[in-house]
């Protein structure tokens, strides 16, 4: 985590724009997770797709000493075992519509995911799809510092407004994905 963070929520979407959540912030709520599909980089193209890993949940802790930062883009969605204790079985194309930035979209309930994220340049820039808002709740309070401020979790699932949290001091801020025009007003 940054030493600030800016976010707003749309429960319309059940999506969070956010800046100041690294990729190592979910770790704590990706270990009861059964592992995570992941794509390193660009979305890719039609012609040369992007390459996808799956990743079980022993695994995932080991990413928290890699450079995130330096993939420059990255996608993720986490995955729950099935009853028989497996990973999902995903086809080329249904990990490609969920993961491409273009098409992030909220997690279907048959995809077995808690969330799906894209981020670019890890901690700059966060657009994090969710299919149930407690599991958001807990995320963000494990990921917040209270250092930063105390975000009001309700004013937030009820998503009128985005909030800056800075030297424990919370404020009001505008609702949009240009995170540059946020950043060079507050830093």
């Amino acid at each position: 985590m940054r030493h600030y963070l800016y976010i707003w929520h749309d429960p319309t979407e059940r999506m969070i724009v956010a800046s100041g959540i690294e990729f190592k912030d979910f770790l704590p709520a990706l270990g009861k997770a059964g592992g995570i599909v992941l794509r390193k980089g660009s979305a890719g193209t039609a012609s040369k797709p992007a390459a996808y890993q799956l990743l079980a949940r022993q695994q995932v802790p080991a990413l928290a000493q890699e450079d995130i930062y330096a993939w420059g883009s990255h996608a993720w969605a986490d995955w729950q075992e099935d009853s028989q204790g497996s990973a999902p079985a995903l086809l080329d194309a249904d990990v490609a519509a969920m993961l491409d930035h273009r098409g992030v979209r909220t997690p279907p309930a048959a995809s077995r995911s808690r969330f799906l994220a894209f981020a670019h340049d890890d901690g700059w820039y966060l657009k994090l799809m969710y299919a149930a808002w407690d599991d958001v709740a807990a995320l963000l309070a494990s990921a917040i510092p209270p250092a930063l401020g105390a975000l009001d979790s309700d004013a937030l699932q009820r998503g009128g407004d985005g909030y800056w949290l800075q030297g424990g001091k919370v404020d009001l801020e505008l609702k949009t994905h240009d995170i540059d025009s946020v950043l060079n007003r507050r830093l």
